[in-house]
């Protein structure tokens, strides 16, 4: 039994080090930059049909160095790929979560001086006949006049903050994991967890929760908070948590993902993926170290084997 336990353990190990092979994986920074700011980039709202949504402020800050005229308009938006980007889109051009053309900026132009700022305030109608669900526009503010930039393009320099809106009612809300997925193997931490989710609902949706990491032994090693980011209707987006840890980390691990999403933050969402964590040289010492218990497990037994037979 035992020389089955010590083979077994060798080959667990040798199968580590051919099989996991690191893979560095390169992200490249795209530094922004821009003439005009807004603060928040985002809001979200909740209203119910027939009422308005009053009062929010958008700070707007000229960050330029020349006094400069603004223009304020309104689009809808729809989620592009899974990385949180969205492309502007015609009022109406979708009908089920536009939302533009329910909203009123004061002023919708004005003039601010180098490094000056001014507050824009805007409210959002809602009809008495909209549907309950998720509306979606952006604010965008637009620079007057032109910059030359390298190459030779003009652009009008513009920024956008994103309008999330819930209009009450009953809503259908509906989410699945897509993915969730880690580095087959990593030498040490911190460690990259990817979530997929899909939003089949109506509603825009956050999951919340944790991710707890167990070892090979099914104890608890550490929980993290999930990072979690809004998903539009019919999108999918990618979140990542990293689990960041000074522990010595060796061996196979699990995480767990324990969520909610929805209004009330009450529909469960869960999963699982396995993975390793250790460094090459404590690889290799587990594996030279298991392969020589078990030769010297054999050889015990073999020689206990050759002394039995002498004395028969």
């Amino acid at each position: 039994m035992v020389k089955k336990v010590l083979f077994f353990g060798a080959s667990v190990v040798l199968a580590f080090i051919v099989t996991f092979v690191p893979t560095k994986i390169k992200a490249a920074d795209t530094p922004a930059t821009g003439s005009v700011t807004v603060v928040p980039p985002r809001f979200e709202l909740f209203g119910n049909p027939g009422e308005d949504v009053p009062n929010q402020a958008l700070k707007v800050t000229n960050e330029s160095t020349v006094e400069g005229s603004f223009m304020v308009d309104m689009e809808d938006f729809k989620a592009v790929g899974e990385d949180g980007n969205v492309n502007l889109m015609e009022q109406n051009s979708d009908i089920t979560y536009s939302l533009a053309k329910w909203i009123t900026v004061n002023p919708s132009s004005f003039t601010l001086k180098p490094k000056e700022t001014k507050i824009i305030n805007f409210s959002v109608s809602i009809p008495k006949n909209a549907e309950p669900g998720g509306r979606y526009a952006s604010i965008i503010v637009n620079m007057g006049g032109q910059v030359k930039v390298e190459g030779g393009a003009v652009v009008a320099p513009r920024v956008v903050s994103l309008v999330l809106l819930r209009v009450s009612g009953n809503v259908k809300e509906e989410a699945s994991v897509e993915s969730f997925t880690a580095p087959q193997y990593s030498e040490k931490a911190p460690v990259k967890f990817d979530l997929r989710m899909k939003n089949s609902g109506r509603n825009h949706i956050k999951p919340k929760g944790t991710i707890i990491i167990t070892n090979l032994l099914g104890q608890k090693v550490d929980e993290i908070q999930l990072s979690g980011e809004n998903v539009l209707p019919g999108a999918i987006r990618k979140m990542t948590t990293e689990w960041k840890t000074n522990k010595f980390l060796a061996g196979r691990y699990t995480a767990t993902l324990v969520a909610t999403y929805g209004e009330k933050n009450d529909k469960p969402l869960s999963t699982t993926v396995s993975f390793f964590v250790m460094t090459k040289s404590t690889a290799y010492t587990l594996g030279i170290g298991t392969v020589a218990l078990a030769l010297a497990f054999v050889k015990r037994k073999s020689l206990r084997k050759t002394l039995h037979n002498l004395t028969k």
